[in-house]
Parts: structure tokens; sequence; C-alpha cells
């Protein structure tokens, strides 16, 4: 399968003769390519069932009578570029996408990395442009990913949409039990064009991270700081235990935290504090080639579950003032949905994937199920996928969601009951 990411810049290997007693050629390397140009072609289709019993749906759809299930069809495109010689490389990757709704067709595109790197020294890069960097060992979430928008566990492998940044790399190697020694800084300009989301126009972020592979553990210590974006400090690592168990884990904090808060009565305030969160997880192979990915992760950024009962009782007041003729409190709760209703926004989950290569001598055949557990309020989701990869460069995929919860839990209150993807994707 391609991996639309940037390959590491490759260190020359000298190898040598151990044995006189050897008499072999060491075939060639194929000359490299000075252009490489590759991508994926998809076609998908949809299905959502609505759960219009759910808070979250009424606050969203009132007044609207819609069907229980609603369909969507997407034609995605991504293709990336890559152009190097010897110390310096440009890099580009793009993302099209034309989908259609209840509502018709829909079309954008944005460009997801878009760069030019120089290595004037093989222990010094140098990068400008639209960068993702993958600061953090999580597979689902990266609470020290300090520099890089949020995964969608629902799909960790996908790529991600960068920040237009300037960073570097300066890399040391020793002998003894520090191995490997790096600083990358980073700076992320604001402008009314791009990088928005940190501040106004003008401003700027600071973001540096050190590595250490110490005693065969991969270690990261982060930091960020800017004009307007809250200071935070992090700390990963990862290490194999043997060659088929891995265990990381994440820790992050980020300083005088305002988290806007909606109780049952409509009164606003604000919770100012520091948010620690962190990650602890695993990852294993079996000798049946089944791989378990579990993961934990407190979110201290999240609500409580009393927090978020007393906006779920709020919401459920300003449906029922907006039956009266008041529309005041149902307006006052939708300002705040964004905040309540995202991806995870609670405190505490649990991820666990689990992936079977080839079962019953089935090749390129790799079932999945993957589980994002609410441990606050008990509320689930259950992923189901199929992926089918009999013919070179194509790939066939089934899953599912399923959401499963109670009343006033977050699974429980989505807008969909369930979703349905078929997708068909061509690399090339």
């Amino acid at each position: 399968m391609l991996c639309l990411c940037i390959p590491a810049w490759a260190k020359d290997r000298q190898f040598e003769e151990s044995s006189t007693d050897l008499d072999f050629e060491i075939p060639e390397a194929e000359p490299r390519k000075l252009i490489e140009i590759n991508g994926y072609l998809e076609a998908a289709g949809t299905a959502y069932g609505r759960d219009k019993g759910s808070l979250l749906f009424q606050q969203k759809y009132i007044g609207q009578d819609l069907d229980d299930q609603t369909y969507a069809g997407d034609l995605r495109a991504k293709i990336e570029a890559k152009a190097q010689g010897d110390a310096a490389l440009a890099y580009v990757r793009f993302k099209a996408q034309e989908q259609r709704d209840a509502e018709g067709w829909n079309a954008d595109g944005v460009l997801e990395e878009g760069f030019l790197a120089f290595k004037p020294t093989p222990s010094m890069t140098v990068e400008a442009g639209k960068r993702v960097m993958k600061w953090g060992k999580g597979y689902a979430w990266n609470p020290a990913g300090f520099v890089s928008r949020p995964k969608d566990p629902d799909d960790a492998e996908e790529t991600l949409e960068g920040y237009g940044m300037v960073d570097a790399d300066f890399i040391k190697s020793f002998d003894g039990p520090l191995q490997n020694l790096a600083f990358t800084p980073v700076v992320i300009p604001v402008s009314e064009h791009f990088n928005k989301e940190w501040g106004k126009p003008g401003s700027y972020v600071g973001a540096a991270k050190v590595y250490a592979l110490l005693l065969d553990t991969d270690i990261d210590v982060m930091f960020l700081s800017g004009d307007e974006a809250e200071s935070r400090a992090g700390f990963d690592f990862s290490k194999n235990l043997t060659t088929n168990f891995e265990v990381h884990g994440e820790a992050a904090v980020v300083f005088d935290h305002e988290k806007p808060l909606l109780d049952s009565q409509g009164n606003v305030s604000v919770d100012r504090y520091d948010a620690w969160s962190f990650l602890a997880g695993l990852r294993y192979l079996n000798s049946y080639d089944t791989t378990f990915i579990l993961e934990y992760y407190r979110n201290g950024l999240g609500y409580s579950q009393t927090e978020t009962t007393e906006y779920y009782s709020f919401v459920e007041d300003a449906l029922a003032a907006y039956q009266a003729g008041n529309k005041l409190p149902l307006m006052k709760s939708r300002k705040y949905s964004q905040a309540y209703s995202s991806q995870n926004a609670m405190e505490d989950y649990l991820y666990l994937r689990i992936v079977q290569k080839d079962p019953f001598d089935i090749l390129y055949f790799s079932p999945a199920l993957t589980t994002i557990a609410n441990l606050d309020d008990g509320s689930l989701s259950l992923s189901p996928e199929l992926l089918y990869a009999p013919v070179t460069n194509w790939e066939f995929r089934l899953k599912s969601w399923f959401f499963l919860g109670d009343d006033d839990t977050e699974y429980g209150e989505k807008q969909n009951d369930y979703r349905v993807e078929a997708r068909i994707r061509y690399y090339f």
C-alpha cells in the first residue's frame, strides 16, 4: 500500500567484506528518480442512519422533516509529487474531492503539504512551506502533537493537512547509550490567508522539539508558545520490548487553558486551569499475524461527565422553549455545540484496534475491528472493517460505524445511529 508521506533522508551506507571466504557481487543500486509522482483515485458511497431522537440532532434540525436515512457519494483524488536532488527537495501533496449529498454536488480542494527542503550538510535540514509535523507517538491521538491538526481516530492512518511554517533539523550521532540527538525548531507565521487558527494576522507561534535515541528508546521533549496561542509543553517515548511488542506514551500540559462552560440554566462561565493530558499504549503482533493496538487517553482539555450532562440538560430545556415560541435558548445552545459535541470532547477514552492479516489463507484480505469507548459515560463506537486488495494497486474497503450509548452520553447523543461506507481506491 502506498504511504502518502515524505521519505526520510537516507544515509549512505558503506558495505565491507567481512570474510575472505565469501565471494559475491553486490548488485548496483537502482538510480534515484529525480521526479516522482504518485497518489490515488477513490470512489466512495456512504449511508447514514439518523438518530432523530438525539438531542444534538433535534438541536440542529428541529422543525425539519427528514428521512431516517441519508446517503452521500464521494469522488476523491490525492496526488503527491516530489523532485529531489543531492541537497534539495521539493514536495507537494494535493487533495481534491467532489461530494454529492441531499443538497447536490459540492467540490473542494486543499493543498495538504507543499514545501522546499535544503540539506546543506548530512546533519542539517531546513524546510519552508506547508508541512505536516508528526510529533507524538500515539496511534489514535497525539496530545503532544502541538504543531499538527488532530487525527481522526476513526481513520487514524489518513494523511492530514499541514500548517505553513519554517523548520529545521539538526542531528548528531554518538557512540554509547545516547545514540542520536536532534533539535527541531519551528516558526509558524499567521496571516489573513493561512494559519488563522493560531491567532491574528501578523502574530507568530514558535515551537521546538528535542529528540534522543537513548538506550534503544525514542524520546521527545517539545514546547510551544506564541503571541496568542496557549503555551504548552510535552513529552513522548516509544520502545520495542521485543520485535513484536512495542509500548509508547505521551504527556502534555496546556498552561492557563480556558474552557467555556454552559450549565443547565444557560449560565456561561470560563474554567481556567493548567490542562494535563496523557496517553499510554501498546502495539502487539502475535504468531497468527494478528495486530493489537491498545491506547488509553486522558484528555485534560475535555469536559467531565457532569459538565456534559449539564449542557445536555440545557439543550433539552432549549428545545422545549423553542416549541413554546422562544428561540433564544436554542440559539445559545447551538453556539456551544461545537465545543461539547466535537470528536472525543470528554475526558477518558480507551481505543482498541484488532487487525487480522490473511485469515483462513485468504491472501490480501485484512478484516479489522476498532472500538473507542468513553470511560466516563460508558458509551462507545464500534467499527468493523473489511479490506481486500486482490489486484496490484487496487483496494476495496467496507467499513461501518455503530454508535452505542444511553441518553445524555457522547455516543448515545450522536446525530447518527450508524454509518456504512463502501470505498474503492486505485493507487498510481
